[in-house]
Protein backbone atom coordinates (compact mmCIF):
# COMPACT_ATOMS: atom_id res chain seq x y z
CA UNK A 1 0.00 0.00 0.00
CA UNK A 2 1.63 3.55 -1.04
CA UNK A 3 0.86 6.20 1.15
CA UNK A 4 0.30 9.51 -1.71
CA UNK A 5 0.60 12.99 0.72
CA UNK A 6 -0.57 15.94 -1.50
CA UNK A 7 2.10 18.97 -2.44
CA UNK A 8 -0.41 21.08 -4.17
CA UNK A 9 -0.94 24.12 -1.67
CA UNK A 10 2.50 23.43 -0.80
CA UNK A 11 3.51 24.15 -4.76
CA UNK A 12 0.71 26.53 -4.89
CA UNK A 13 2.15 28.71 -2.46
CA UNK A 14 5.71 28.64 -3.54
CA UNK A 15 4.15 29.55 -7.29
CA UNK A 16 2.40 32.34 -6.23
CA UNK A 17 4.91 33.53 -3.94
CA UNK A 18 8.43 33.32 -6.08
CA UNK A 19 6.50 33.51 -9.63
CA UNK A 20 3.19 36.14 -8.95
CA UNK A 21 2.66 37.33 -12.53
CA UNK A 22 2.79 34.31 -13.79
CA UNK A 23 -0.25 31.22 -14.18
CA UNK A 24 0.55 28.91 -11.91
CA UNK A 25 1.27 25.38 -13.99
CA UNK A 26 -0.44 21.81 -12.75
CA UNK A 27 1.77 20.08 -9.89
CA UNK A 28 5.11 18.76 -11.40
CA UNK A 29 5.41 15.26 -11.31
CA UNK A 30 9.60 15.05 -12.39
CA UNK A 31 11.85 17.46 -12.40
CA UNK A 32 11.83 17.97 -15.84
CA UNK A 33 8.04 19.25 -15.65
CA UNK A 34 9.71 22.81 -14.62
CA UNK A 35 11.78 24.87 -16.89
CA UNK A 36 15.06 25.72 -15.43
CA UNK A 37 14.41 28.93 -13.94
CA UNK A 38 11.41 27.43 -11.80
CA UNK A 39 13.31 24.58 -10.86
CA UNK A 40 16.10 26.00 -9.50
CA UNK A 41 14.46 28.72 -8.01
CA UNK A 42 12.21 25.75 -6.34
CA UNK A 43 15.54 24.12 -5.01
CA UNK A 44 17.03 26.60 -3.78
CA UNK A 45 13.95 28.64 -2.17
CA UNK A 46 11.85 25.36 -0.81
CA UNK A 47 13.97 22.33 -0.45
CA UNK A 48 11.78 20.59 1.02
CA UNK A 49 9.62 21.35 -1.40
CA UNK A 50 11.58 20.55 -3.96
CA UNK A 51 12.83 16.92 -2.07
CA UNK A 52 8.88 15.67 -1.38
CA UNK A 53 7.98 16.74 -5.05
CA UNK A 54 10.96 14.86 -6.95
CA UNK A 55 12.78 12.09 -4.48
CA UNK A 56 10.63 9.62 -4.64
CA UNK A 57 10.64 8.99 -0.79
CA UNK A 58 14.50 8.11 -1.38
CA UNK A 59 13.93 6.68 -4.48
CA UNK A 60 15.04 9.01 -6.77
CA UNK A 61 17.44 8.93 -10.03
CA UNK A 62 19.24 6.70 -7.85
CA UNK A 63 18.53 4.29 -4.80
CA UNK A 64 19.93 4.76 -1.66
CA UNK A 65 22.43 1.81 -0.65
CA UNK A 66 21.00 -0.46 1.87
CA UNK A 67 23.27 0.79 4.32
CA UNK A 68 22.50 4.54 4.23
CA UNK A 69 18.87 3.72 3.75
CA UNK A 70 19.53 1.99 7.48
CA UNK A 71 20.97 4.84 8.98
CA UNK A 72 18.57 7.25 7.53
CA UNK A 73 15.84 5.24 8.67
CA UNK A 74 17.35 5.22 12.41
CA UNK A 75 18.54 9.09 12.25
CA UNK A 76 22.46 8.03 11.99
CA UNK A 77 23.82 9.56 8.32
CA UNK A 78 27.19 10.22 8.57
CA UNK A 79 29.12 12.31 6.69
CA UNK A 80 30.18 9.57 3.40
CA UNK A 81 26.28 9.45 2.93
CA UNK A 82 26.08 12.81 1.64
CA UNK A 83 26.34 11.96 -1.57
CA UNK A 84 24.46 9.07 -1.88
CA UNK A 85 21.40 11.37 -0.79
CA UNK A 86 21.53 13.50 -3.40
CA UNK A 87 22.08 10.68 -5.84
CA UNK A 88 18.33 9.60 -4.47
CA UNK A 89 16.91 13.38 -4.82
CA UNK A 90 17.25 13.90 -0.97
CA UNK A 91 18.70 17.31 -1.90
CA UNK A 92 17.62 18.80 1.28
CA UNK A 93 18.66 15.79 4.11
CA UNK A 94 22.18 16.27 2.08
CA UNK A 95 22.59 19.87 2.85
CA UNK A 96 21.10 19.60 6.33
CA UNK A 97 23.73 16.79 7.12
CA UNK A 98 26.60 18.78 5.29
CA UNK A 99 25.40 21.39 7.67
CA UNK A 100 25.73 19.49 10.67
CA UNK A 101 28.79 18.08 9.93
CA UNK A 102 30.34 21.28 9.45
CA UNK A 103 28.85 22.49 12.63
CA UNK A 104 30.65 19.34 14.64
CA UNK A 105 33.87 20.31 12.78
CA UNK A 106 33.56 23.60 13.72
CA UNK A 107 32.87 22.86 17.37
CA UNK A 108 35.48 20.27 17.50
CA UNK A 109 38.52 22.87 15.97
CA UNK A 110 36.83 25.58 18.60
CA UNK A 111 37.41 23.11 21.25
CA UNK A 112 41.04 22.33 20.31
CA UNK A 113 41.71 25.72 20.08
CA UNK A 114 40.24 26.61 23.41
CA UNK A 115 42.24 23.81 25.02
CA UNK A 116 45.86 24.95 23.33
CA UNK A 117 44.71 28.77 24.22
CA UNK A 118 44.13 27.00 28.23
CA UNK A 119 47.56 25.23 27.66
CA UNK A 120 49.43 28.11 26.42
CA UNK A 121 48.10 30.90 28.94
CA UNK A 122 49.45 28.06 31.85
CA UNK A 123 52.26 27.92 30.35
CA UNK A 124 53.21 31.73 30.27
CA UNK A 125 52.12 31.91 33.65
CA UNK A 126 54.78 29.34 35.04
CA UNK A 127 57.39 30.65 32.94
CA UNK A 128 56.59 33.74 34.21
CA UNK A 129 56.55 32.71 38.24
CA UNK A 130 59.79 30.87 37.64
CA UNK A 131 61.65 33.87 36.26
CA UNK A 132 60.36 35.84 39.09
CA UNK A 133 61.32 33.15 41.98
CA UNK A 134 64.32 33.10 44.30
CA UNK A 135 66.88 29.76 43.96
CA UNK A 136 64.86 28.31 46.56
CA UNK A 137 61.33 29.02 45.13
CA UNK A 138 62.49 27.22 42.04
CA UNK A 139 64.06 24.18 43.67
CA UNK A 140 60.44 23.70 45.08
CA UNK A 141 58.80 24.54 42.14
CA UNK A 142 60.58 21.56 40.55
CA UNK A 143 59.35 19.56 43.65
CA UNK A 144 63.08 19.34 45.04
CA UNK A 145 65.57 16.82 44.23
CA UNK A 146 64.71 13.32 43.67
CA UNK A 147 64.96 10.31 46.43
CA UNK A 148 67.18 8.83 44.37
CA UNK A 149 69.97 11.96 44.02
CA UNK A 150 69.36 12.45 47.77
CA UNK A 151 70.62 8.93 48.35
CA UNK A 152 73.22 9.49 46.12
CA UNK A 153 74.64 12.46 47.85
CA UNK A 154 74.38 11.54 51.13
CA UNK A 155 76.22 8.15 50.00
CA UNK A 156 79.07 11.17 48.46
CA UNK A 157 79.19 13.16 51.40
CA UNK A 158 79.02 10.71 54.10
CA UNK A 159 75.96 12.33 55.51
CA UNK A 160 73.85 10.17 57.89
CA UNK A 161 70.53 10.59 60.19
CA UNK A 162 67.97 12.81 59.12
Amino acid sequence: MSIHIDHTAAFASFWNREFPDLQCPPVPKKESDLNMTARETLRISDPVLFQNLFSNGGIGSTPLPADTHHRRATNQLSESDIPHLRAAGLEWEAQQLGQQVQHQQDQRLAEQVAAEAAANKAQKEYFQRWNNASFGERLAMTGGPSPQAIAQAREMWGITGQ
